[in-house]
């Protein structure tokens, strides 16, 4: 939920709170029968009182329908770890260490000019540990199916090998095909 969101349902919650109040106080005959009946009349033949229900009734209304809303895993990208479990126990690796690594791995498949990765890691329990995009040029002289094919069976492959984790999945992406030679010098973000 939304810093918004959140908002709007600490004014409505605030709102439900005064007006608990103000209805035990009448219960509790606290405030007296005939002052409150006085109010109540004028303030039910004011356009304000119309205004304020209208705007409780749209937002109980958007607050009902966002708790029906379902929200993708919340997945994270930078700074976190990996877990990774030996038979010493759990290994944190850095998602900087994966990407790093997958660039490598990519930039060496024949046929690809360059490589941008984007290596994503879901919160534990929630969906799959690891997944990979990746967005490539290509050369004009090899095929876009074999190319990614083999981009993504090489990241998978020693994802399993290196990280233990199977079925890594491999998201590609082809952004140009171009006939500049291949850009070796690579620049570490």
């Amino acid at each position: 939920m939304g810093i918004i969101n959140r908002f709007f349902l600490f004014v409505f919650a605030l709102f439900l709170v005064m007006l608990s109040l103000a209805v035990l106080a009448m219960c509790l005959q606290i405030v007296p029968e005939h002052y409150w009946l006085n109010e109540l009349r004028f303030a039910l033949g004011r356009t304000e009182t119309i205004a304020v229900s209208a705007a409780a009734f749209f937002l109980s209304l958007h607050l009902m329908l966002l708790s029906f809303s379902r929200q993708a895993p919340k997945t994270v990208s930078h700074g976190e770890l990996v877990m990774v479990e030996s038979s010493m126990g759990e290994v944190g690796v850095a998602l900087d260490a994966v990407r790093g690594l997958v660039d490598k791995l990519v930039r060496d498949v024949r046929g690809v000019r360059d490589a941008k990765v984007k290596v994503r890691s879901a919160r534990k329990g929630e969906g799959e540990p690891l997944s990979v995009s990746l967005a490539l040029i290509i050369g004009q002289e090899t095929n876009v199916a074999e190319v990614s094919a083999a981009a993504s069976g090489l990241v998978s492959a020693q994802l399993e090998k290196i990280l233990g984790y199977s079925q890594v999945p491999v998201e590609v992406l082809i952004t140009d095909i171009t006939n500049a030679a291949p850009d070796r010098k690579h620049r570490v973000v």
